[in-house]
């Protein structure tokens, strides 16, 4: 009987394993996020991110099919983590949860306002009619779901007062919006202090709803 000859060793990287995809993953959407924070849609292509993150655009390609479809991951990665800081804010019983729900969520995007810039400040374009917005996604209907229930219940305490939670979310996203983006984005304006800010906008707007 023939001796079963060795195979030859395989020519080439060995296959790298999930935790380093994983990792060079999110080193890309870092890097991306920097990008279009400073520069905006237009001024990012692949290639750019490709240089910046430190990998060839043909690895980065392997990852995200296009330059939306990575503005999309980033958009989703951070709002899932917003969704799990206005959940865990939620979860905390108090007579004044809707309030604290809002100025969390200010308080998300003032930590993180290289986040903010590159999701607010980046307009989300369609490139054709079935492209799907990414207000329709699955976080961001967890996003406004966790905004919804916490209107629902903030009007069953008697925090807010009887109306459509809709229209109330509405209201209380302008508000949240507007001061976030004031001191992110026009820091060159006196706007004192953030803490008082905050607090005189949410609970103006939580009086005016009752």
């Amino acid at each position: 009987m023939d001796e079963k000859r060795p195979e030859p060793p395989r020519r080439g990287r060995p296959p790298r394993s999930s935790d380093a995809i994983e990792a060079q993953r999110q080193h890309i959407v870092a890097a991306a996020r920097d990008l279009f924070a400073a520069e905006g849609y237009d001024g990012v292509s692949m290639r750019k991110v490709a240089a910046k993150a430190g990998c060839l655009p043909s690895t980065l390609y392997t990852l995200f099919p296009g330059k939306r479809q990575l503005l999309h991951f980033l958009w989703g990665h951070i709002f899932a983590e917003l969704n799990d800081a206005l959940d865990h804010s939620a979860e905390q019983e108090a007579p004044d949860g809707l309030t604290r729900l809002c100025l969390t969520h200010i308080d998300f995007w003032l930590q993180r306002p290289q986040d903010y810039r590159a999701i607010f400040l980046v307009e989300d374009r369609v490139q054709d009619s079935d492209d799907p917005y990414f207000v329709e996604s699955a976080v961001a209907a967890r996003y406004l779901g966790i905004m919804h229930r916490a209107i629902v219940d903030g009007q069953a305490r008697g925090e807010i007062g009887s109306g459509d939670p809709d229209e109330i979310r509405k209201i209380l996203l302008c508000c949240i919006q507007g001061v976030a983006y004031n001191l992110i984005a026009i820091p060159e304006y006196d706007w004192g202090d953030a803490d008082r800010l905050k607090t005189m906008v949410i609970g103006t707007a939580i009086l005016g709803l009752r």
